[in-house]
């Protein structure tokens, strides 16, 4: 922790020693709630209540629309952070940025994915003339199909993708500290300065809102593994939301040709730089080959 964090309230430090936990750590939780809330679920189950009403306002207002409330915290977050350390880059901070568009593609292919394999797995209970989900509620009648956990897979990506995006902020001292250093000879640096000090506590309310919904996320998955679907249902859910975490943020992220990995000091990933410099080696020679063939 630095020393900023070190010096606030207890409660405070403790809400952010957490949402700063490190992915693996986070990672080990989520298996930890999976499995045990399935135990509670089917081995020794809880009255109903209030949360295990799937009409509750957490999961109608919240969890339903969870993508969208991660996305609306999230790009400000990133827009303001990335501004600092790539310099105010307009195309190093749309990299940045295109990290957002490929959660989304991910959220979207697997969700659309889970509800084909409902449709193609079932039958309509009572309705046995019904081939469709759709008629067969409309109907009145329940649809028996393998259902995918939605809502593990999505409140552990929503979680993960959080607390890997809110990494900046257990370093923003160390990633502002050489703009707080420019000398007043240096205009653009100056610049930079300001507007790092305008933003800070920007950064500051969209991680604090951002971290609230992480939590409120790991909430919600306490509550659907205990009240909703099977123990496969459910680990099938989180071992895909794991791989797309996985497969992006620990692998492809950290090739140069990648929207690249939020920045924190020491990251193995090539920056910007590197990308820039991939694209400035190939039209150079796309240019001689051009130049080369017209002379000949």
């Amino acid at each position: 922790m630095t020393n900023q964090q070190d010096s606030i309230h207890p409660f405070l430090k403790g809400f952010y020693d957490w949402v700063l936990m490190p992915t693996s750590f986070k990672i080990a939780f989520y298996w930890l709630v999976v499995l045990v809330g399935s135990f509670i679920h089917d081995f020794l189950p809880l009255p109903p209540s209030y949360l295990s009403n799937k009409r509750n306002v957490f999961n109608v207002y919240f969890v339903k629309l969870g993508w969208g409330w991660t996305l609306l915290l999230l790009i400000p977050f990133i827009s303001l952070t990335s501004s600092v350390y790539t310099s105010l880059n307009p195309f190093a901070i749309l990299r940045h940025l295109s990290r957002m568009a490929v959660a989304t593609w991910g959220w979207y292919f697997w969700v659309n994915l889970f509800v084909y394999i409902e449709e193609l797995t079932g039958f309509c209970e009572g309705g046995e003339t019904l081939i469709s989900k759709r008629s067969c509620y409309q109907e009145g009648f329940y649809w028996n199909g393998f259902d995918i956990s939605g809502h593990c897979f999505i409140l552990i990506y929503s979680a993960l993708v959080i607390s890997e995006e809110l990494q900046p902020k257990l370093h923003w001292s160390s990633i502002i500290a050489p703009v707080e250093q420019a000398s007043p000879e240096n205009i653009n640096g100056c610049q930079h300065r300001n507007i790092a000090r305008l933003i800070t506590p920007f950064v500051e309310g969209f991680f604090l809102f951002s971290g609230l919904l992480l939590i409120l996320w790991e909430f919600m998955l306490v509550c659907a593994t205990i009240y909703f679907h099977t123990v496969y249902q459910k680990v099938l859910g989180a071992l895909i939301a794991m791989f797309t975490w996985y497969i992006t943020y620990r692998v492809w992220y950290h090739d140069a040709l990648s929207p690249g990995l939020p920045r924190v000091p020491n990251a193995k990933v090539t920056d910007w730089n590197c990308f820039h410099s991939t694209v400035n080696f190939i039209a150079k020679n796309t240019y001689r080959i051009n130049q080369s063939l017209v002379f000949e």
